[in-house]
């Protein structure tokens, strides 16, 4: 299946919905991603067509297994970046989802393991990670 930068954001926005709220509806979405509910409908045609999710009238939508899985991943890679860019001394919430925005959908899989493994070491080495910030502010 390929992904468009698009459809991870709206896989991500529904997965997110259904986690705060146990459902997700097309309004919901639309005013999550700050789209149009028309947007939204043919974005759910092409999703329901890949199989990530189901769509029942007047009854919002669902995701399949594989939907699910791909949306929590998302999030999860979401969640990593925010706090990889917090770590780097981004403070700023909006700065931080503005970044994470940007890049999120370019990030190989590669950099993103490496990523991962550098901002899970820094939350198990606060210190190590203290003096690295410190040292590195004083070059």
């Amino acid at each position: 299946m390929v992904t468009t930068p698009s459809k991870e954001d709206y896989m991500e926005a529904i997965w997110s919905l259904i986690q705060d709220k146990g459902y997700a509806r097309t309004v919901d979405v639309a005013d999550r991603l700050g789209v149009n509910s028309a947007s939204v409908s043919k974005m759910i045609q092409r999703l329901d067509g890949d199989g990530l999710l189901v769509y029942e009238r007047y009854r919002g939508l669902n995701l399949t297994d594989e939907g699910y899985k791909l949306g929590q991943q998302l999030s999860i890679r979401h969640h990593t970046l925010e706090k990889f860019f917090q770590h780097l001394g981004m403070n700023q919430p909006d700065e931080v989802y503005e970044t994470v925005e940007g890049i999120e959908h370019y990030v190989n899989a590669n950099v993103y393991r490496r990523i991962d493994s550098l901002v899970n070491y820094i939350e198990q080495h606060p210190d190590w990670w203290q003096h690295f910030i410190l040292a590195s502010d004083h070059e």
